[in-house]
């Protein structure tokens, strides 16, 4: 389950005073400084929305730095803007999700997978309404379950199993993938974000109404009976099949992943905070040690051990401990476990 707090802060509407002039109301200068500081914003903005298009219209350098910056830029903002949703909570309407949402949403899925080197997943269609009913039941409930109860609003028994097996959040599902890796109040498992960097996963279901969102990772029941996320007819071990999932050759994934990371991704997620992950599908790293090293020097780091077979075999949390990653310096990360694990971060001004 993934639980979001927000605070709303409420802003208090001043009207500008007036006077009046032969039966007219004339407002005072303010309304059109105010009107004309708002016109030069939203100039301002669609002018780097304009230039922001043209420089994604261009292929990015060869260097995985200009890749994945190019990348981030372009399909990052596929997260910021919210679904849209014709559905009727009280009435308990799911409508079908927004297409241009859960695209949006698969988008920045597969950009966290690419910067953690892993294949891009697809949206399977045949999750999409139990998906959608799950995201139903959470929104008109208000509230986030993995087991709704019967007397919910909105229950069926499609939104039920949709909830037992999918990642739940309280934002639309363009957004709530940024925050499924952010992870906040699942500090002792990491489910949502290990589940999103699963090397088995090669299929989503995506449910989302404006405020609530549901992502099926584990379809089983729901339509064809393979395992976890492969594509149907791809469920053979040795996962042979033009859709299935390609397992990291490495055994492991890690977030922040190697090579170089958008410094957006640290604030975004709050990565120093919520803690870095590695995990494995391969070893047990329920005994593991990680240490972290910058420019020669050994950096103080907390090391916990998540709950296992969630989303993962196993893995571990590592959270800095007073420091902040810094743009420009690389991060040389060590796993001591059955086999060793090392790889560089390398935090990028993408800007």
């Amino acid at each position: 389950m993934f639980r979001l707090w927000c605070a709303a802060a409420a802003a208090a509407l001043v009207l500008p005073a007036c006077v009046i002039q032969s039966g007219d109301l004339a407002a005072d200068g303010a309304a059109s400084a105010a009107e004309a500081s708002e016109a030069r914003a939203t100039a301002a903005r669609d002018a780097l929305t304009d230039e922001l298009d043209a420089a994604c219209s261009k292929e990015p350098g060869p260097s995985r730095r200009a890749q994945v910056c190019h990348r981030w830029r372009c399909e990052g903002r596929a997260g910021r803007a919210a679904a849209r949703w014709t559905g009727d909570a009280p009435a308990c309407v799911a409508a079908t999700p927004d297409a241009d949402a859960v695209a949006r949403a698969l988008r920045v899925l597969n950009l966290h997978r690419f910067l953690a080197d892993l294949p891009p997943v697809r949206v399977e269609e045949a999750w999409a309404s139990a998906a959608q009913a799950c995201a139903l039941v959470a929104h008109a409930n208000e509230k986030l379950s993995h087991t709704p109860p019967p007397s919910s609003r909105c229950w069926s028994e499609q939104a039920a199993l949709a909830s037992s097996l999918g990642l739940v959040a309280n934002r639309s599902a363009p957004v709530s993938i940024g925050a499924f890796f952010e992870d906040p109040g699942n500090e002792t498992t990491m489910v949502h974000r290990r589940w999103l960097l699963s090397d088995a996963l090669a299929r989503v279901g995506v449910g989302t109404t404006d405020r609530y969102a549901c992502v099926v990772v584990d379809g089983r029941g729901l339509g064809e009976e393979t395992e976890p996320g492969l594509a149907p007819g791809d469920a053979a071990a040795d996962g042979s099949g033009d859709d299935a999932a390609r397992p990291s050759p490495r055994g492991w994934a890690a977030w922040p992943p190697a090579g170089p990371v958008p410094l957006d991704v640290f604030a975004a997620e709050r990565l120093d905070e919520m803690g870095w992950t590695v995990q494995s599908d391969d070893d047990d790293l329920d005994r593991a040690t990680a240490t972290v090293r910058s420019s020669g020097r050994s950096l103080a780091v907390r090391v916990t051990h998540l709950t296992p077979l969630l989303g993962s075999r196993s893995a571990i949390r590592i959270v800095p401990d007073g420091w902040t990653t810094e743009p420009g310096r690389v991060y040389d990360v060590s796993v001591d476990g059955p086999r060793p694990i090392a790889f560089a971060i390398e935090p990028t001004d993408c800007e």
